[in-house]
């Protein structure tokens, strides 16, 4: 299993990551950003990767059989 880092780089390329807000101010999710760069936040509504102020881990890598 590989190990994850937080890091302030936007993802640059489509899959499932891990994001928290800056502040840490409420728990790390998961998200999956599309082929334009855009994710969908839990509350339904979307935003370009480039624009989220927060820290991200990732891609998440599918588990093996």
């Amino acid at each position: 299993m590989s190990a994850y880092r937080w890091t302030t780089a936007s993802p640059t390329q489509a899959g499932w990551y891990w994001f928290r807000g800056q502040a840490h101010e409420a728990d790390p999710f998961i998200v999956l950003v599309d082929e334009a760069g855009q994710f969908q936040w839990p509350d339904g509504g979307f935003q370009e990767v480039s624009l989220a102020k927060g820290e991200w881990a990732g891609p998440i890598e599918e588990p093996e059989e």
